[in-house]
């Protein structure tokens, strides 16, 4: 692989126009020779030439012919290995003989944000699934690093939800969307989902028939129905240009102030919204603000609501600042109405908000 990958770099080094066409084919399918023609000005026949050395070289293959021509990108990377599970098994033994290798000729950046999400995964599955069995599924294009692990235990959200005693397994993800959640606080910090989110361009969690989605280019999490098929699957995709670092999200969601990573979080509401309702009452404000007395900051994002009620804004940034006035709380992606409330809230009731 590392001939391969060292010829295809060589030639979008010097290629702008191959390197365009390999970071947009998978969208543009069927019409990526006009897609180039009108973001360069070329002819048809310089484009097919750019589109012959990809195919040549392995990197795309063509399907069809004239008008009904298709192209599509070629794994460099496609494998998929099963593995028994237990108590001895080591993520970082894992790593070294399935992915990391695969990783080498990619940036550093790129390299350290797999091999960290894929090691958390992976010591879940060992630590938490409580499976005998898990499945893994590695595929690298020129444009995208997608990693999916499956295991057949108990399902991380069922897990949750008994663990904490919660109403079901959407409190569960509400849960660990906010992050420090973890079932063996003697051997886990329990932050790995919460930085896998944060760290990867997107991201699925499937178990117990929800699905816990999350798309940068959307920039919101949400919950939908999934497939049932026992046990928890963790799929992560990042594209190989991605300028994200491990350190960056670190430093974005550690304070200065406590010496330990992640005690400032992000609560997206919408993940605690049930199909149309809106969010009025105080059970809904402590559903909410539940452990967020872990952090050190606190950010509300209320991206994808549209309405609050007095009594649920009164409840988190009243009565819970005031039983945490140590706790810094923020919020987002607010509409003029709930932020008039918030305001209301502050101004009224002595509550802290900045």
């Amino acid at each position: 692989m590392s001939k391969y990958i060292d010829k295809t770099t060589e030639d979008m080094r010097f290629s702008p126009i191959r390197e365009f066409i390999l970071n947009n084919l998978t969208e543009h399918q069927k019409d990526i020779v006009k897609t180039v023609i009108r973001k360069f000005g070329l002819s048809r026949q310089a484009v097919l030439r750019h589109m012959y050395v990809l195919i040549q070289g392995g990197r795309v293959t063509a399907h069809g012919k004239t008008k009904d021509r298709y192209y599509e990108l070629n794994p460099i990377v496609n494998r998929t290995v099963t593995i028994t599970i237990t108590p001895k098994l080591e993520e970082d033994k894992i790593g070294r003989k399935y992915l990391f290798p695969h990783l080498s000729d990619f940036s550093s950046n790129l390299r350290e944000i797999c091999e960290y999400g894929f090691m958390e995964i992976v010591n879940n599955v060992i630590s938490h699934s409580e499976g005998d069995q898990c499945t893994l599924k590695l595929n690298i294009t020129a444009k995208n690093v997608h990693m999916y692990v499956h295991d057949n235990g108990v399902g991380i959200f069922r897990k949750i939800k008994e663990h904490f005693d919660l109403e079901n397994q959407h409190h569960a993800i509400l849960e660990l969307s906010k992050g420090r959640l973890t079932t063996n606080p003697k051997t886990h910090i329990g932050d790995g989902i919460f930085s896998i989110i944060h760290l990867f361009d997107k991201v699925q969690i499937n178990s117990g028939g929800l699905c816990w989605k999350y798309d940068i280019s959307k920039g919101h999490q949400v919950v939908e129905s999934g497939s049932d098929q026992g046990g928890t699957s963790v799929s992560i995709n990042i594209a190989t240009s991605s300028k994200n670092r491990l350190q960056n999200v670190f430093n974005k969601y550690s304070t200065e102030i406590k010496t330990s990573l992640f005690d400032r979080t992000e609560v997206p509401v919408i993940l605690g919204k049930f199909d149309s309702e809106n969010f009025m009452s105080r059970s809904q404000a402590r559903r909410l603000s539940r452990n967020l007395e872990k952090f050190h900051e606190v950010c509300i994002d209320f991206k994808g609501i549209k309405l609050i009620g007095d009594s649920f804004a009164d409840e988190i940034f009243r009565v819970f600042q005031n039983q945490h006035p140590d706790l810094k709380i923020d919020c987002i992606n607010t509409n003029v109405q709930i932020e008039n409330l918030v305001s209301g809230v502050k101004n009224n009731g002595n509550s802290y908000i900045s």
